[in-house]
Formats: C-alpha cells, sequence, structure tokens
C-alpha cells in the first residue's frame, strides 16, 4: 500500500532493512522511505526456512539456531539487515565451508513494478523451478545486489547447514614496529600462498577461517592482527600459524608474536565460563563465538572499499601497502585494510550458477576507514581513494588473473564501471531481470541495476 500510495504521489521510493549499506543509497528526501525492519519473522514452512527481510542477522542466527538448530553462512555483525545482504551474495566467517548464503536461497516474495505503468503489484513468490521466469528472478537475488529488481518482504531458503557445535578462535597481534618490509612482505606473501594453495571447494581447511587486518600506522604505532575461527578440526589454526609464520623473515616477530586471552563477547550475560585455552585457540560453543565482533561501530561515518584477488599479493601491492599504511601521512588509526580469506565451498559453484560473478577468488579486500565528524569527510575520504587508487589504478581492481573486481555488499560510488566489476559477465542477465520486474525503474539509486 505504501508503495502505490507513493507512485500515486509521484515520489521516488527507496527500501530500508537493517539500514547498513556502506553508501547512501536509502537517502530520499523528497520520496517516501519504505522501512521494512518491522518485518522480521522467522519460521518454517514445509521445507521452506522463511525469513522476513526486516530481519537483522542476529536475530536470524539466535532464531535459526534455538528453533531448528541451522545456520545460514552470512556476516559477522549482527546489525546488519537480511533485505540487502542476502541479494548481495552474503558472505560471512562460516562460507569457506557452507558457501554464501545466497546459495541456499530458493525462493523470494516481492512487490515489482511490471504492470499498469509501473505500478506496485501485491507480493507474488517466485521459487526455483516453479518457472523460467521465476528460476530468473531468484537467480538475480542471489548476488544482484540490493534496491535493484522489487521490495523483498521475504526470503525462502532450503538445505540450510546444521549449527556446528563448536567455534575454535584466536587472536594474535603482531606490532608495526616490529616487522621491517622483508617481515612485512613475507607476512603478506605467505598469508596469500596458504589460501591459494588450500583453496580448493574439497580443502580440509575450509572450515577455517581468517581475517588479517593492517591498520593504519600513526607514528608507527599499532598492530597487524589476525583473526582465525575453525569449525572443524581446532588444530587447523596452529597449521596455519606455523605456514604463515614458517619463513626465516619472519622468525623474529613469530617470538613477538602477542595472542588474545578473551573472546570479546557482545555481552557478558550471555558469555559461559571462561575456557581453558587446549592450545592456542579457545573453544566455545557456538552460539558463544559467533559473537565475536559482533557489534557495529555505533554514530561512527566511514568509507569502505573493496576487492577480489584470485592470487597472493604482486610485489607492487605490498610496497604500496607499506608505504602507506607504515610510513604515510594519513592522521588517523580509523584506517586499516581487511584481508579475509574466500573460496573453499563458495568456488564450488560457478560464475553463472547464481549472480555471484567471483567464484574463483582466494581472497577478500575491505578497505575501511571511520571517524565522526562531517567536517572532515574530504579528509579521510580523499586518503581511502588515493590509496585505492595507487593499488589499483583509476580502473579499479579489474579482473585481470589476480585481481576480480568488487563486492557489491560494500558499495562504493566512487568507482567506476562499478557493473563490470560488481558483476562481470552477469550484468546484461540481471538487466534483462530489472526489466522484467522494474521496466520503469521505480526503484533506483546510483548503482542500481539499468533496464
Amino acid at each position: 500500500m505504501a508503495a502505490r500510495d507513493a507512485i500515486a504521489q509521484g515520489k521516488r521510493i527507496t527500501v530500508r532493512a537493517g539500514g547498513h549499506c556502506y553508501e547512501g543509497f536509502v537517502d530520499n528526501d523528497n520520496g517516501v522511505v519504505i522501512d521494512i525492519s518491522n518485518m522480521d519473522r522467522i519460521y518454517k514452512d514445509g521445507d521452506y526456512y522463511v525469513v522476513e527481510a526486516g530481519a537483522n542477522l542476529g536475530h536470524t542466527y539466535k532464531t535459526l539456531f534455538k528453533e531448528f538448530g541451522k545456520i545460514i553462512p552470512a556476516g559477522s555483525c549482527f546489525g546488519v539487515g537480511i533485505g540487502g545482504h542476502i541479494c548481495g551474495g552474503g558472505f560471512g566467517v562460516h562460507s569457506r565451508q557452507y558457501g554464501l548464503s545466497s546459495d541456499y536461497l530458493v525462493g523470494v516474495e516481492l512487490v515489482s513494478f511490471n504492470e499498469w505503468g509501473g505500478q506496485a503489484n501485491y507480493p507474488r513468490k517466485y521459487f526455483k523451478g516453479q518457472s523460467s521466469q521465476a528460476d530468473e528472478v531468484v537467480w538475480a537475488h542471489q548476488g544482484g545486489g540490493g534496491g535493484n529488481f522489487g521490495i523483498v518482504t521475504k526470503y525462502y531458503f532450503k538445505d540450510l547447514p546444521d549449527v556446528p557445535a563448536f567455534v575454535h578462535a584466536q587472536e594474535v597481534a603482531i606490532p608495526w614496529g616490529s616487522l621491517d618490509y622483508t617481515q612485512f612482505a613475507a607476512l603478506l606473501k605467505n598469508y596469500g600462498e596458504f589460501w591459494t594453495k588450500n583453496n580448493g571447494p574439497e580443502s580440509r581447511f575450509n572450515a577455517l577461517h581468517s581475517s588479517m587486518s593492517v591498520p593504519n600506522s600513526v607514528g608507527g604505532s599499532g598492530d597487524i592482527r589476525i583473526q582465525l575461527f575453525s569449525s572443524g578440526d581446532p588444530g587447523l589454526i596452529d597449521e596455519f600459524l606455523d605456514a604463515v609464520f614458517s619463513s626465516t623473515q619472519l622468525a623474529q616477530a613469530k617470538v613477538g608474536l602477542r595472542t588474545s586471552d578473551h573472546m570479546g563477547l557482545q555481552s557478558q550475560e550471555d558469555a559461559p565460563p571462561r575456557p581453558t585455552p587446549p592450545g592456542s585457540y579457545f573453544s566455545l560453543p557456538w552460539w558463544y563465538g559467533t559473537q565475536y565482533n559482533a557489534g557495529p561501530l555505533i554514530g561512527a561515518r566511514g568509507k569502505n572499499k573493496s576487492a577480489y584477488m584470485n592470487k597472493p599479493f604482486p610485489e607492487s601491492q605490498i610496497r604500496t601497502l607499506w608505504y602507506e599504511l607504515r610510513n604515510g601521512d594519513y592522521l588517523s588509526p580509523g584506517g586499516m585494510v581487511q584481508i579475509s580469506s574466500y573460496g573453499g565451498q563458495i568456488n564450488a559453484l560457478s560464475s553463472s550458477d547464481t549472480a555471484v560473478s567471483h567464484r574463483n577468488s582466494v581472497m577478500k579486500l575491505q578497505y575501511q576507514t571511520y571517524w565522526f565528524e562531517a567536517g572532515q569527510d574530504p579528509y579521510h575520504i580523499g586518503w581511502m581513494n588515493n590509496l585505492y587508487e595507487k593499488m589499483y589504478g583509476k580502473a579499479g581492481p579489474v579482473p585481470d588473473g589476480t585481481m576480480d573486481g568488487c563486492y557489491v555488499n560494500y558499495a562504493d560510488t566512487d568507482i567506476q564501471n562499478w557493473q563490470y566489476l560488481y558483476y562481470k559477465g552477469n550484468y546484461p542477465r540481471l538487466q534483462q531481470v530489472k526489466r522484467l520486474l522494474d521496466p520503469t525503474n521505480r526503484l533506483n539509486h546510483a548503482q542500481s541495476i539499468e533496464a
């Protein structure tokens, strides 16, 4: 009804679920923002697990776990809304083991705009196998991005993975000041080579996820941190650390390695008694372990960029990161590059099986910086854009064998040729679905699919 009223008044429509978009795609001062965050039920309907599009990840995880013993391999931030996360692909710490969240999507219910001159239709369900048209609609919502085709009200999932019994976790810190360039280069090289070597869909390391955060070093301070999670053999953590720090150049850095003695749980009332570490890791029941770093940075302004990598870092990129993060003149500790493991079961599918076209990558990078004053926007965004251009040139991380484009859920309005960087060869097919569901472009933003 809200969509029909907006169209009758000639108003532009945008949709908000979790309100977590990295760009202002929901901003709509002269139009209508339809907030679906109260549509957050999660329930079973026959063989389908139904998640309404207003549910956030925390609520989704908790309900699927406690009522059905299931998970979706989605992101780590509990405040993210399912509404945009799923249709952008849905990547998280369990994705190497189970694939992307959108890989389990078999149906959507949505309001479309394809009849009566773009008038809003009542919600309609589309399921895989229902028809060739329905297949295309579901396919587009498996990585085609949010705010493109219609107003999604429900997601239907099938054959979700069982909840792992435990999560084994560890965090290690390497002080910036203890590394020279040779050691830093060896660290990035070993990290990338490990995931390149152990990237196959059947790799025994698929239950292991890593995230290495390389911060901007103000005055030589700060730590490079590696967070590790395993929902399988906890010994995988030790094997990873041995491989990454095995080189002669890193022998000294390994001596000074610091390991965490806490799990950083979101709330103390949810925390069990602190466990005794059986090795270099901590083992916790899945629900407690999955809350690690589950909260967003409240009230901050930010800029984010992304890049997929199909091969380890080339020397030129390592040097750029060293000079810009270790010896640069950016006076903020809020800037960093987060390098996450990728591949595994994600790469078991082809680039055309879903709208997610990045099915050969071994690492996914997220460039981040955060601040609090609007007047500082040009300074911080300027630093981010400058670093990104030095890494990839003006065209960005164009697929070239080493680089493989960008992640649509880390939206970035500054990149050129976003159609190709986000979707590669899948973009024309997404345009066909756009013409089917929203031919008059009722839903649009700075990087929406073009009809």
